[in-house]
């Protein structure tokens, strides 16, 4: 979620449509949980006709299971993950198994409408969901996890340990879309069977207060990541957990440091959080809270960890106080060699990047976008080592960088890598080079120690009269300074964001351009060098409530 447009991450209010009438609730803990889950029933057309969706009655457990046999035969070639709902399906991320590379698991936000019988209200919650493959791609089961009295979730994020457990971070809210959204707090679960069953969620970092009524003294937890140690130092199998801690005093966000938890006993208990963003001259700009120098006005921060094999913790992330007045961001890197205990100062991997004030066009809402589209975009991508014996410890951040700013914006996949451990970092060097935009990559190693990259392309023949379209990209380095790339189309169809279904505000904009597609995609390696790549895709269409448009759905692909 992003800094002072926490409302826009509520982001449904322009998916409830015509006399649709939601309802906010919240979720009971216990028998009274389980007596409410078990009277709302998952559908996918109207309340109007009770039709019940593959879900069937209770939000909770394994809803239906997707294949090539049951997929519009428009996805072939593509893996349709969800089959629970037509509504929205977005925000990706996904990880393959080290001890099986058969069992991949992927999760994204879902929205489901659930028709309570008692009210007969329609009833909109929004959570994550994990799709489970155990044969390899062929089929994937889609799991509900329990979740616990949460009933807002976002920013799923997933990571297998050593001997295949598997951790789940999510941020999460007690309320439905349509409450106060309030003490938003960051969870992480476990699963011990590659992702068909999982714990009960822990909060390892609790919220405090209500965003939406200009409350003081709030703090927002936002944009989770999760790494598990899988080396072999003494602190291996540690589960590392980073966010952006927001702080707001009457709606105005007054910093957003980055914070550590760990855990050391497979996610049963984790450490206090602490923050990591530390203080540097590089943070001199644009007002800190405090020192000067101290590096906390991050935003969303879509901090990013990772673990070396002997046992150091890497975390990059954006800042934007590099400079007063454009908000552009800078990436910068802080590293731990004792598990977590002591950071070093922050170091920057990138110098400013073109994505502040001005430099892109903007949506109704004032977010950056792209020209012809309305969903709101960021820089940010991700951090990377490679632990191949071609180059062990070199370290990748990939990201986006608008090239061509203003008004007809066009922005580009960078690479940079460090030899150093990230001391120091080399010339940034294009993925793709394209008149076309390119957005939200997502990183991994290969086993031959070559990074690769997958990302939102937009490189696709547009409908007639259509304005925004894509699809998606791999990209492999040539060489192990990445500075040159072959790139492989992964969509088997253009997806069309500027005829959707969900997220238009057609009443404002007058056109029905979607304003939201996830904030990232992901890729992961498989341990047979396979590499799986995971976004939210647009090429279906469907009607719903008396409108047809694209609908978003979880697409997968080996590539």
């Amino acid at each position: 979620m992003g800094g002072q447009e926490v409302l826009r991450r509520v982001l449904v209010s322009g998916v409830v449509i015509g006399a649709l009438v939601v309802s906010a609730t919240t979720a009971l803990a216990g028998a009274a949980k389980q007596r409410l889950d078990n009277d709302l029933i998952s559908f996918t057309e109207s309340a109007g006709s009770g039709t019940n969706g593959p879900g069937g009655g209770g939000i909770s457990g394994v809803a239906c299971a997707s294949s090539p046999a049951t997929q519009p035969a428009s996805f072939a070639g593509n893996a349709l993950l969800d089959c629970d709902s037509v509504g929205p399906h977005n925000e990706t991320t996904i990880a393959v198994n080290p001890t099986n590379p058969a069992n991949i698991v992927a999760a994204s936000h879902t929205y489901l409408y659930n028709l309570d019988k008692q009210s007969a209200l329609a009833l909109l919650r929004i959570f994550t969901e994990a799709y489970v493959s155990k044969d390899g791609g062929q089929s994937w089961t889609n799991v509900h996890p329990p979740h616990g009295s949460y009933r807002f979730l976002t920013d799923p994020a997933l990571a297998f340990d050593t001997d295949g457990h598997l951790y789940w971070s999510n941020v999460a809210s007690h309320d439905s879309v349509a409450g106060a959204f309030s003490d938003v707090s960051v969870i992480v679960e476990r699963s011990d069977d590659g992702g068909i069953t999982w714990t009960d969620p822990v909060t390892v970092a609790a919220g405090n207060g209500t965003i939406s009524n200009g409350g003081s003294n709030v703090q927002f937890n936002d944009k989770d990541w999760i790494a598990v140690d899988r080396g072999t130092s003494g602190y291996s199998g540690s589960v590392y957990v980073t966010w952006a801690r927001q702080e707001y005093r009457k709606d105005v966000q007054t910093e957003s440091p980055i914070f550590f938890v760990r855990s050391r006993d497979r996610g049963a208990t984790w450490t206090s959080g602490t923050e990591i963003s530390g203080s540097s001259p590089l943070c001199s700009g644009q007002g800190a809270t405090g020192p000067m120098t101290r590096c906390d006005q991050n935003d969303a921060g879509f901090s990013s960890p990772i673990v070396a094999p002997d046992g150091t913790v890497y975390v990059a992330f954006l800042n934007h106080q590099a400079q007063d007045g454009t908000l552009r961001d800078q990436v910068l890197i802080v590293s731990s060699t004792d598990g977590g205990d002591h950071w070093s100062p922050p170091r920057q991997v990138v110098g400013l990047i073109h994505d502040g004030a001005g430099d892109y066009p903007v949506n109704w809402r004032s977010d950056s976008t792209l020209t012809g589209c309305q969903f709101r975009i960021f820089a940010a991508g991700n951090l990377v080592m490679s632990t191949a014996a071609a180059n062990p410890g070199q370290l990748y951040y990939v990201y986006a960088e608008n090239l061509d700013p203003g008004a007809t914006a066009r922005t580009n996949i960078m690479a940079t890598t460090s030899i150093d451990g990230g001391a120091s970092w080399s010339t940034p060097a294009l993925v793709k080079s394209s008149r076309y935009d390119q957005i939200f990559p997502w990183a991994a190693v290969g086993l031959d120690g070559n990074l690769r990259v997958g990302f939102v392309d937009r490189a696709r023949t547009a409908p007639r009269g259509q304005t925004c379209v894509y699809g998606y990209t791999l990209a492999t380095a040539s060489d192990l300074a990445a500075t040159s790339f072959a790139t492989k189309r992964l969509d088997t169809g253009t997806s069309v964001a500027s005829d959707a279904r969900w997220f238009t505000n057609f009443a404002v904009t007058g056109n029905y351009n979607t304003r939201f597609i996830g904030d990232y995609t992901n890729i992961a390696i498989s341990p047979d060098g396979s590499v799986w790549s995971a976004w939210t895709d647009m090429r279906d269409t469907v009607d719903v409530f008396g409108r047809a448009g694209h609908t978003e759905h979880a697409v997968a692909t080996k590539g």
